[in-house]
């Protein structure tokens, strides 16, 4: 079984990690993750320039371009999804430094040079849409798993006798919210959770969001692909995002070997999972002892005493995962926080190596 553990980064990266942060000034920034925080998601902007740097990795494809105005030169460095989700595009081939591009998206905030990238136009009349729909060309580069491009629902299946088993995806967020999480929607903080949050400092060392790795609830938030398989200790669901995997313990013995609470934390950043079947269609969940400290970057806390209660049951003649996830967090939420979201049958996607960039990871976390 895998596990994934934030506290192993090399010290010289975490020196870096605190350094920046500390010139930078920006915790109010980075607290907020969301693209709603960093850009003006009401805006629309284009850039025209020159190609100055190409990093096509995880977990961000970055370009940064080159623009010279009035005898003035700006960089803009450009933020688009995941390299993986970027399918059939290899980018490094296909954009070039000194290449002429145009480019459009989302602009910082606060006169950041920086873009939430939607469409890159090559000089060849070529286009890569990284989100939303095709801008200037209908020659279009491959598919993003952000843009129309992708179908709004999977393949239908022929035969759907392998039930759950298989490769589905999903868009990301929550009821096809991009932005929702499990802190989203209709929850009330506790006293003591909304203090942590308060007092929330990204700029330390153990912030768990400048690395490459997530938690649960937190990675249940991205996008497909992720792969239900059948394994002796029951199932294993894989995820196309940070190489993380989950074990699913299932059969008499799984509960009873659940750590205590006292113990949480044994079982790695996704705890510890025990399944069953509600019926045929259905599989159900139930995680604790979660490592992961936090819901989301605004600083909502995690307490050790979380259950994550998860439902996926089969719809749609097995062509659609309808999934419901239940957050019991008394130390956080007044109430349990409950998010849904359809994850859609997909077996032509295949789940790939995410081969984290450290360094990147570590980039994006300056520029915030």
């Amino acid at each position: 079984m895998r596990t994934n553990n934030y506290t192993t980064h090399p010290l010289a990266i975490l020196s870096v990690i605190a350094a920046v942060f500390g010139l930078l000034g920006q915790s109010s920034v980075m607290a907020h993750h969301s693209a709603n925080a960093l850009y003006e998601m009401d805006s629309d902007f284009e850039i025209a320039g020159e190609v100055t740097e190409v990093r096509w990795r995880n977990p961000h494809v970055r370009v940064v371009v080159q623009v010279t105005e009035d005898g003035a030169t700006r960089d803009w460095e450009l933020e688009g999804p995941p390299s993986t989700a970027m399918r059939g595009i290899p980018g490094d081939e296909v954009v070039k430094v000194g290449d002429s591009v145009r480019a459009a998206g989302r602009p910082g905030r606060g006169g950041r040079s920086l873009i939430f990238a939607s469409n890159l136009l090559l000089e060849d009349g070529r286009e890569i849409v990284f989100r939303g729909a095709p801008r200037w060309s209908d020659n279009i580069i491959g598919e993003s798993d952000m843009s129309p491009t992708t179908p709004e629902r999977g393949a239908l299946r022929e035969d759907a006798s392998s039930g759950i088993f298989g490769v589905w995806f999903a868009k990301p967020g929550f009821d096809d919210d991009e932005e929702a999480g499990v802190w989203g929607g209709d929850i009330e903080l506790t006293a003591a959770g909304a203090a942590v949050r308060d007092r929330y400092d990204p700029s330390t060392e153990d912030n768990p969001f400048i690395s490459c790795t997530r938690g649960i609830p937190e990675i249940m938030t991205g996008f497909g692909p992720v792969e239900f398989t059948e394994q002796d200790y029951g199932v294993r669901l894989r995820f196309g995002e940070f190489d993380i995997v989950r074990p699913i313990m299932m059969g008499p013995d799984a509960e009873a070997n659940r750590p205590p609470g006292s113990e949480g934390g044994t079982h790695g950043d996704v705890g510890y999972s025990v399944g069953h079947w509600d019926g045929d269609d259905t599989l159900v969940v139930r995680t604790t002892g979660m490592r992961y400290p936090y819901y989301d970057q605004t600083g909502l806390p995690q307490s050790p005493d979380a259950e994550i209660v998860e439902r996926w049951t089969l719809a749609e003649q097995g062509n659609v995962l309808r999934y419901e996830l239940t957050v019991n967090d008394p130390a956080t939420f007044v109430r349990p926080a409950v998010q849904s979201k359809t994850w859609y049958w997909a077996p032509d996607r295949q789940i790939v190596p995410y081969n984290c960039d450290l360094t990147q990871a570590v980039r994006q976390a300056a520029n915030r």
